[in-house]
């Protein structure tokens, strides 16, 4: 009996070193792909004319499903730029515009960027003003759509 719970314990033992050593990949994978992310924005805004930029939501990584190919990160951040959007964005809507500041205006620019792949051996994005909310194309009314469109910019790693 003791030869049988001795075999058990070495058998749940490597069961539970190997769910500590996929768990501890998957959080270094995640925590690197992140960090390169953040060098890739950092890289691309400073060749851009976005130098002077308040953080809105830090980078995370979205991917388009559990075995997806398709993996980007994204990031906000404000500016003055920003700052008369969002002036325009809730006057349009009639909305009240008190103590508007580049910590709180609903209109920010997006970053997108994705990871180089074996076609593209570089770290690509993109650029453009949006609300400050989770990306959803469905739930954007037609002057978000249309400010999205007319601010796309192509960024790329120098």
């Amino acid at each position: 009996m003791t030869m049988f719970s001795a075999h058990k314990v070495k058998i749940i033992a490597g069961i539970l070193i190997l769910i500590c050593l996929i768990v501890g990949f998957r959080v270094y994978r995640y925590v690197h792909g992140l960090n390169q992310a953040r060098t890739a924005v950092t890289t691309m805004l400073k060749s851009s004319p976005y130098r002077a930029r308040v953080p809105r939501n830090a980078m995370y990584k979205v991917s388009s499903g559990s075995f997806s190919v398709s993996d980007w990160y994204e990031c906000t951040f404000a500016t003055n730029k920003t700052l008369t959007e969002s002036k325009k964005y809730l006057q349009f809507f009639s909305l009240p515009q008190k103590k508007l500041t580049l910590k709180n205006c609903p209109i920010v620019y997006r970053v997108i960027v994705r990871p180089p792949t074996k076609k593209i051996k570089h770290w690509t994005g993109k650029v453009y003003l949006d609300t400050n909310q989770v990306s959803s194309t469905s739930a954007r009314s037609l002057y978000v759509h249309n400010l999205n469109g007319l601010s796309v910019h192509k960024l790329s790693a120098p």
